[in-house]
Protein backbone atom coordinates (compact mmCIF):
# COMPACT_ATOMS: atom_id res chain seq x y z
CA UNK A 1 0.00 0.00 0.00
CA UNK A 2 2.95 2.29 0.67
CA UNK A 3 4.07 2.03 -2.96
CA UNK A 4 0.63 2.96 -4.20
CA UNK A 5 0.60 6.11 -2.05
CA UNK A 6 4.16 6.99 -3.12
CA UNK A 7 3.24 6.54 -6.80
CA UNK A 8 0.09 8.62 -6.36
CA UNK A 9 2.04 11.46 -4.73
CA UNK A 10 4.76 11.19 -7.38
CA UNK A 11 2.29 11.42 -10.24
CA UNK A 12 0.58 14.45 -8.72
CA UNK A 13 3.95 16.15 -8.20
CA UNK A 14 4.79 15.55 -11.87
CA UNK A 15 1.41 16.84 -13.02
CA UNK A 16 1.70 19.93 -10.81
CA UNK A 17 5.22 20.62 -12.07
CA UNK A 18 4.12 20.23 -15.69
CA UNK A 19 1.17 22.60 -15.21
CA UNK A 20 3.49 25.15 -13.56
CA UNK A 21 5.90 24.82 -16.50
CA UNK A 22 3.07 25.34 -19.00
CA UNK A 23 1.86 28.38 -17.08
CA UNK A 24 5.32 29.92 -17.12
CA UNK A 25 5.71 29.21 -20.84
CA UNK A 26 2.28 30.72 -21.53
CA UNK A 27 3.29 33.95 -19.76
CA UNK A 28 6.54 34.08 -21.74
CA UNK A 29 4.69 33.60 -25.03
CA UNK A 30 2.14 36.28 -24.13
CA UNK A 31 4.98 38.70 -23.38
CA UNK A 32 6.66 37.87 -26.68
CA UNK A 33 3.38 38.37 -28.57
CA UNK A 34 2.93 41.77 -26.92
CA UNK A 35 6.46 42.78 -27.89
CA UNK A 36 5.90 41.68 -31.50
CA UNK A 37 2.59 43.53 -31.68
CA UNK A 38 4.31 46.71 -30.45
CA UNK A 39 7.03 46.28 -33.07
CA UNK A 40 4.40 45.89 -35.80
CA UNK A 41 2.52 48.96 -34.59
CA UNK A 42 5.71 51.03 -34.76
CA UNK A 43 6.33 49.98 -38.38
CA UNK A 44 2.95 51.25 -39.56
Amino acid sequence: MFYLAAAFIGVWLLVTGYVAFLSLRQRQLAQEMETLEEMLAERK
